[in-house]
């Protein structure tokens, strides 16, 4: 009977894996440490939006890292969680703010009407508040996208746009799958804690890279001359 060498086996996989996710999580926590000081010590309070938004500035290239880490142990089954983090939270800095920047302003604008059509219940504005919900929701399962095309390969701004674009309409089943994942978290957020947002981080983005494998392999296939990942 073949004996199994130490670093074989499913038990192994497992923890080695929630022990690269918790890591990943942690150093996550860390970069976005400044929205955690003033979601805390703030009135939870509508009116300090303006603040949670600009402390959301470095969020965006600690997702993308957040991509980087665990794309890179969805490929090769291994992973080093504070190299590999940072090293994709360097790499991929400059193009996550070109697009992490519009979005944020454009989910201001959104949440500042959706705030004021709760605020102001009318026909009218109970149909609108549905809508800028439905496209909240949109915004976020597409900038995921961004984020996913941005941390393993490297294109234009615009064609990162395009391509969450067409993947968010042609690929169907994966998008509902990463709008019903959104939609989970945002749920058992609200039953929870807010929290669970940033300390599920690792094993969100786990389930959404798991679950947009065919977008990548269809992006290597049909959008890249044998390119290899980021990194």
């Amino acid at each position: 009977m073949k004996t199994r060498q130490f670093g074989e086996g499913l038990l192994f996989s497992l923890t080695s894996h929630i022990y690269w996710l918790i890591m990943t999580n942690i150093y996550f926590i860390l970069c976005n440490g400044l929205f955690l000081f003033f979601f805390m010590t703030l009135e939870p309070s509508f009116s300090n939006i303006t603040i949670y938004f600009l402390a959301l500035i470095p969020t965006g290239p600690s997702i993308s890292a957040l991509f980087y880490s665990i794309g890179k142990l969805i490929r090769e089954k291994d992973l080093s969680p504070l190299r590999d983090f940072f090293h994709g939270y360097k790499i991929n800095f400059k193009d996550t703010m070109k697009f992490w920047l519009p979005l944020l302003i454009v989910l201001y604008i959104l949440f500042v009407d959706l705030q004021y059509f709760n605020s102001n219940s009318t026909t009218i504005n109970d149909i609108l508040s549905v809508l800028f919900s439905i496209a909240i929701i949109l915004m976020i399962v597409l900038v995921m996208y961004a984020f996913l095309i941005n941390a393993g390969f490297t294109f234009r701004l615009k064609d990162i746009w395009k391509l969450s674009v067409y993947y968010s309409f042609t690929k169907l089943k994966i998008t509902f799958g990463n709008i019903g994942i959104v939609i989970i978290l945002l749920f058992l957020s609200s039953i929870v804690s807010d929290f669970l947002i940033v300390f599920a981080a690792s094993l969100v983005c786990y389930l959404f890279m798991l679950n947009s494998k065919e977008v990548i392999e269809h992006i290597k296939i049909n959008f890249t001359d044998s390119q290899e990942n980021a990194g």
